[in-house]
């Protein structure tokens, strides 16, 4: 008898709660297992079932659940936090459930939070709380006014040299500071999900696909800052809907990013006042000085009154045809994936509590997702 052909007791629930966490159906199972139908995982998964796996079968579906072997020793499924709500705008017929890739990237992005509170606790820091909390019958014009004030905004960024790429960074450190912490994380192979947020009431996370061009983080980034300050976590699209949720966001980001005065007054508007349809030109010109996307400027025009939904809808369906996913292909870094997948932030924490002696090399290593010897990069790069 081979070793590994003895069979495991599992508990059902806790092999449905493992395909479950990752976004399988039984059906999707069976084709990635050799010789294991859907009808003899349907059996593991009852009640009061009598089959149980083998160990080797086990492994297989701990390969495939991304999960390690002895979560299927546990009595029963562990508490946790449900998954964000699902934002997405498509029609419903054309709504596919969640890929795999995107559950994981959930499951990443709540372990990153879990290690942060973890390491605030050993730090004995408190964690800075935003102190707005907003609703759908808030104006999102005033809302977008009144945060940019908590979270100390005091200018924009004008200046020639300043990169939408250090725009950015600029603005995930605002974030940062204020307790909010960012991820940028390899959600999905298409931009129907450009981002997702986790609501916490000591470290809450908004968590960026990291493959997107910088100008849709960057507006990704305050879309998910609105789900926060209405208390709800989200998986987003941010298309432009009648859906009541991304449409406040939507707006929310956009004034955020873009504040009505000083749209009005850029000397590029004020010049062409009268003008309904903009040229790709003079978006483009506005877009660079507020450091946002030809598209977030034209959709503040529209709802500003500056041009009409029809030209907005004309110009978004002829973007959308031209859109290329900006995939990038080389060598894998592995220094600068860190730094964008848990933050800046996340990684100072890290190192702060291994020099005061909270948690050793090991568990740095471990916070930082690299090997000991790729620690001092780390270090170096923030």
């Amino acid at each position: 008898m081979s070793s590994k052909s003895f069979t495991v007791s599992v508990e059902p629930t806790v092999l449905i709660w493992a395909r479950e966490s990752i976004g399988m159906a039984i059906d999707e199972v069976a084709k990635k297992t050799r010789g294991i139908t859907a009808d003899i995982i349907r059996e593991w998964e009852k009640k009061d079932g009598t089959l149980k796996p083998t160990f080797a079968q086990v492994e297989r579906l701990s390969m495939i659940y991304k999960r390690p072997l002895s979560a299927f020793l546990l009595p029963a499924p562990p508490k946790e936090t449900p998954f964000p709500t699902d934002f997405r705008t498509l029609p419903s017929k054309e709504k596919q459930p969640l890929k795999p890739k995107t559950y994981l990237a959930i499951r990443k992005a709540r372990r990153f939070q879990y290690s942060a509170i973890e390491l605030i606790k050993e730090l004995g820091e408190e964690s800075k709380k935003l102190f707005i909390k907003a609703n759908l019958s808030d104006d999102p014009e005033v809302l977008a006014e009144k945060t940019r004030g908590q979270l100390g905004v005091k200018g924009f960024f004008r200046s020639a040299t300043f990169t939408k790429e250090d725009a950015l960074n600029e603005w995930i450190k605002i974030l940062e500071n204020n307790g909010i912490l960012v991820f940028q994380i390899s959600i999905t192979m298409n931009k129907k999900i450009r981002g997702f947020s986790l609501i916490d009431e000591d470290v809450p996370v908004v968590v960026l696909r990291r493959s997107d061009e910088t100008s849709a983080k960057i507006f990704t980034l305050f879309h998910e800052l609105a789900h926060l300050l209405l208390q709800e976590c989200g998986i987003c699209d941010w298309e432009e809907s009648d859906i009541s949720h991304e449409k406040f966001c939507n707006h929310f980001a956009g004034a955020f990013l873009v504040p009505k005065d000083k749209l009005f007054n850029h000397p590029v508007v004020k010049a062409n006042e009268k003008i309904r349809e903009w040229s790709e030109n003079f978006l483009k010109d506005i877009a660079w000085d507020f450091k946002v996307s030809k598209e977030v400027i034209l959709r503040r025009l529209w709802i500003l009154d500056l041009t009409s939904k029809e030209y907005y809808d004309k110009k978004h369906k002829e973007w959308e045809s031209k859109y290329k996913e900006p995939f990038g292909k080389g060598k894998r870094d592995e220094i600068k994936i860190c730094l964008q997948e848990r933050g800046k932030k996340y990684i100072s924490m890290a190192f702060d509590a291994y020099e005061r002696k909270k948690i050793d090399m090991v568990g740095l290593a471990d916070s930082l997702g690299v090997t000991s010897d790729k620690i001092s990069k780390v270090k170096d790069a923030i």
